[in-house]
């Protein structure tokens, strides 16, 4: 992410060098969609989504940056025909349809439902997002080397941690961060991400770096009794 773009958020958010609570972690939830696209067309892609883990529900993600993707993440994501690219939009209407909700690729820092295992981009999800210029553009097949997103109105508090059923333990929070698509073979694991947070304005804020991995045991559970089979939605 660039230093003026880190600046920003700085002065909106109150970044400091602590923060009482930690993001402690990046995982991903996969599994695999079967949808129809706008003008019916069926898809069908792998999907995993990038999701920050917390120990305090208070906590507050503000900006991803310096992503590093994997090697097995080097691929074109899919995008739905009525994607608007990488941030999260949905602009409901004749333009809504399965895909876009279940399989479009796309960055956020929140704003989507909580407590739930596939969350759908419905209109309105992850509103106010902003790429950094590593992103290499809203229609980039991929994000970019050390590419970022961020939240464009720290105000509303999009980024808050909430409940996840798929956190590392469960008294953890969690707040996606991305979905990723493709109709082959992929992972993010292994790539490598920054971030900061806070508790909201005017409170002290940090930046660490994490590196992706798996969701955790109870889930990895649900994927083998059926979870990550395609899911068919009309």
């Amino acid at each position: 992410m660039n230093n003026s773009t880190i600046l920003t958020l700085a002065a909106a958010a109150g970044i400091a060098a602590s923060a009482s609570a930690d993001i402690t972690g990046a995982y991903v939830v996969s599994y695999s969609v079967t949808a129809a696209d706008f003008g019916g067309a069926e898809v069908s892609v792998n999907v995993q989504d990038l999701y920050l883990s917390s120990d305090d529900g208070a906590d507050v993600g503000l900006n991803v940056f310096n992503l590093s993707l994997a090697d097995t993440a080097q691929v074109d994501y899919f995008q739905s025909f009525t994607s608007t690219g990488w941030l999260a939009q949905n602009a409901g209407g004749p333009f809504d349809a399965p895909a876009l909700r279940l399989a479009d690729s796309f960055v956020t820092m929140g704003g989507f439902a909580q407590d739930t295992l596939l969350p759908e981009q419905a209109p309105g999800a992850g509103a106010g997002g902003g790429l950094d210029p590593n992103f290499g553009g809203n229609s980039a097949t991929r994000p970019g080397d050390l590419a970022g997103w961020y939240n464009g109105s720290p105000p509303n508090l999009a980024g808050q941690v909430g409940s996840v059923p798929s956190g590392p333990n469960d008294k953890d929070f969690g707040v996606l961060i991305g979905r990723f698509s493709y109709d082959g073979d992929f992972t993010l694991e292994g790539s490598t991400l920054e971030v900061t947070w806070n508790q909201g304005l005017g409170t002290p804020g940090v930046q660490a770096q994490f590196t992706v991995t798996p969701a955790p045991g109870a889930l990895a559970l649900l994927g083998l009794a059926g979870l990550s089979g395609r899911r068919r939605r009309g």
